[in-house]
């Protein structure tokens, strides 16, 4: 079996988002390395198709990577074996495996899902050609770490066996073309236009519209010609990016090592102290913080609350010091990413005030979007005609 996909990947350091062939997979960007299955007996390999993400383990095959047998994602993080993460603020994401080796699990896991829904059968082997834009944070990305980035895909055919219980399926994937950009500069593209390519409006913009009294039938046209400064708090980086149009402003790069898992790497030893455990990652700190029903939110919330504070004196300062390189010659800041969320209650008044202070507007992203500005943006830029026009012209012959 045969396919084409195009696939958006922002490899976060808390959260991988990826849109594969048009499907939306969020998983915490974490694995581990293992020795043996964790399946004994026969189970139906189709009982693992429709909750494959979940319960992805995989055998990876790969000139990018070491090779070995890993669980991958939420499997990871259940599983209790010691992981492999991002270390915020010390690993660059162009050299390491794990996002390769993510990358590659979660491509192989669509490929076998799709061939299960068109064919009702289980595939022996899959071939799958893949184009992909993917990004690296500002204060990583340079033409050096893009391309080196790049090359970890396109040289050489990677091989990955997906692991149905003990049935397996063999996926080639094959990388013609890949593109690394700066993170946050996609976002342009999804604030302009939705997947069918049609001018982007509703519930994302709605608060938005109503703060500033703006017609009732807005929609993303309205940010075709405007110079945007985004805020895209992540997990261990915040970008700064500039805008105007679909244009990115190289003058004005700049990215600062503060996030919402900086706040959690300092909340971590009090958290751990309060639920009795002598170690939890991050991302478990992650997964209590997203869920109010979870049985530790409060006191994971307790702890967050003053480092919390810090990381968003940190971003408004940053935030400053850009407006100040643009002499304010900014239309709206635009705020988004995982991070955003959970500092909205502190960040949003004041970066309000400084907009009415500064003439601009304020757009702050609603939590259902905040986190896929990144990956949509990706999906729609690999879509699109820029991305068409770089692959043409590196494979043309010299």
């Amino acid at each position: 079996m045969n396919y084409h996909f195009f696939v958006g990947n922002d490899n976060g350091n808390s959260e991988h988002d990826l849109i594969i062939d048009g499907k939306l997979i969020r998983q915490p960007n974490v694995n581990c390395t293992v020795d043996e299955l964790p399946w004994s007996e026969e189970q139906a390999p189709e009982s693992f198709i429709k909750s494959l993400q979940e319960q992805l383990v995989v055998t990876v095959d790969s000139p990018a990577a070491r090779p070995g047998m890993y669980y991958v994602g939420a499997f990871a993080l259940e599983s209790g074996e010691i992981l492999d993460n991002l270390q915020i603020g010390i690993d660059l994401k162009s050299d390491m495996d794990l996002p390769i080796v993510n990358t590659l699990a979660q491509i192989a896991a669509v490929a076998v899902q799709k061939a299960y829904e068109e064919e009702k059968t289980i595939p022996v082997h899959i071939d799958v050609e893949v184009d992909m834009a993917t990004a690296l944070p500002v204060t990583q990305h340079t033409d050096e770490t893009s391309a080196k980035f790049e090359k970890r895909f396109t040289s050489g055919t990677h091989h990955v066996t997906v692991h149905l219980g003990i049935h397996r399926v063999a996926v080639k994937i094959a990388f013609p073309f890949a593109k690394v950009v700066p993170e946050a500069t996609p976002v342009i593209f999804t604030l302009q236009k939705d997947a069918d390519g049609n001018w982007r409006e509703g519930e994302i913009f709605k608060e938005f519209a109503e703060t500033y009294d703006i017609d009732k039938k807005f929609n993303g046209s309205y940010f075709k010609d405007k110079r945007i400064l985004h805020v895209d708090i992540g997990d261990g980086s915040t970008e700064y990016p500039v805008t105007e149009g679909n244009k990115f402003l190289r003058q004005f790069v700049y990215g600062s090592h503060h996030g919402i898992g900086y706040a959690i790497e300092e909340a971590l030893d009090e958290f751990n102290r309060l639920i009795h455990l002598p170690d939890s990652p991050r991302q478990f700190f992650s997964d209590v913080v997203k869920n109010p029903k979870h049985k530790y939110y409060a006191r994971a919330i307790k702890t967050l609350k003053r480092p919390l504070e810090s990381q968003v004196r940190q971003i408004v300062q940053n935030v400053k010091r850009q407006l100040t390189k643009t002499r304010n010659e900014i239309d709206l800041i635009c705020v988004y990413g995982g991070g955003s969320i959970l500092m909205r209650p502190i960040l949003y008044k004041q970066l309000e005030e400084l907009c009415v202070e500064r003439e601009m507007k304020l757009l702050y992203i609603p939590s259902d979007y905040a986190v896929e500005m990144n990956a949509m943006g990706l999906d729609a830029f690999v879509r699109g005609k820029i991305y068409e026009a770089l692959k043409n012209k590196a494979v043309q012959p010299a």
